[in-house]
């Protein structure tokens, strides 16, 4: 039997990168990139600018794919704080395309907003509060939203915050902390922003099963509970054998950031739970898989 064919946008990135490698066994993958060529083992790799609407379909064409899963997208909240027309270009008109070509070929688009879409002043957000974004950002993903639902109204709409291991250079929150503790440093983690973290290995399997179930909306998943910033860190240090006073607490007034940052980001993640069958890990659950899979490097051309 044939296998279903997925596309990746963002293949590079660390959530597309280990999607990709995931699913290698079950899908027939291919994954774009646009400024890291890659290399993963049961993975065709792809160039592709997702602002230029006629590349996309042309690529969705070739492809065919059964499942959409965009993951890329401009991240650095900082850099998007001062450069409004590029988080625009990619955040949501390249969000755009991508929603029109898995409308115009059939295929199930999950795109991959983020928690920042709330203003972090109440937490424990449910999929029926309304988002109000405080960073130019959180503003282009929660647009991104929008075209998503408007272009492609049987898309899923995955709002998250996961860490796992990069395939370049740019560290996840955990193997920030990871490393630091490594060379002895002391990482400073804010005790006052709180959020629902969620293993990479773990999101990507909940997106599947949504896949597989043929859900469609906004879903929030995240792990099961929700933690500081700061005991987030003390748990890795914990995992990972080393002493979790190292963690240094502090608050995110005395950080001197461009864009503004929610405090409270933390998600209600009980439709995803009851719409499937699946157990989200809490915390410590979490970071345990984390270090089980730390052996795990994926191969790239810098």
């Amino acid at each position: 039997m044939d296998k279903d064919r997925v596309l990746i946008t963002g293949g590079s990135g660390l959530l597309g990168s280990n999607t990709a490698r995931m699913l290698s066994n079950d899908f027939e993958v291919y994954a774009t990139y646009n400024t890291h060529p890659s290399q993963i083992s049961g993975c065709r790799f792809l160039f592709l600018n997702i602002t230029d609407k006629d590349q996309v379909v042309s690529v969705a064409r070739e492809i065919k794919p059964s499942l959409i899963i965009h993951a890329s997208g401009l991240i650095n909240v900082d850099f998007c704080e001062t450069n409004e027309d590029d988080a625009w270009a990619i955040n949501v008109y390249g969000t755009e395309n991508v929603a029109i070509a898995s409308q115009e070929f059939d295929a199930k688009l999950v795109y991959v907003s983020t928690d920042s879409v709330f203003d972090g002043r109440k937490g424990s957000y449910t999929e029926e509060d309304m988002p109000n974004p405080l960073s130019i950002y959180a503003k282009s993903k929660f647009e991104g939203e929008k075209r998503a639902q408007q272009m492609a109204p049987n898309s899923i709409i995955v709002r998250t915050a996961f860490y796992g291991w990069s395939l370049y250079e740019k560290p996840s929150l955990a193997e920030w902390v990871l490393n630091s503790l490594r060379e002895g440093k002391s990482p400073r983690m804010w005790t006052d922003v709180y959020f629902s973290p969620i293993y990479v290995g773990s999101l990507i399997e909940v997106m599947i099963s949504m896949f597989r179930n043929d859900l469609r909306g906004i879903y929030h998943v995240g792990g099961s509970e929700s933690c500081s910033k700061y005991s987030f860190g003390r748990m890795i240090a914990s995992v990972f054998g080393f002493d979790a006073d190292i963690i240094e607490p502090t608050s995110i007034d005395e950080a001197q950031l461009k864009a503004p940052r929610p405090r409270n980001l933390s998600l209600n993640t009980s439709k995803v739970s009851m719409d499937q069958d699946v157990r989200l890990l809490n915390v410590q659950e979490g970071i345990s898989l984390f270090k089980k899979s730390a052996p795990v490097r994926l191969e790239s051309n810098k």
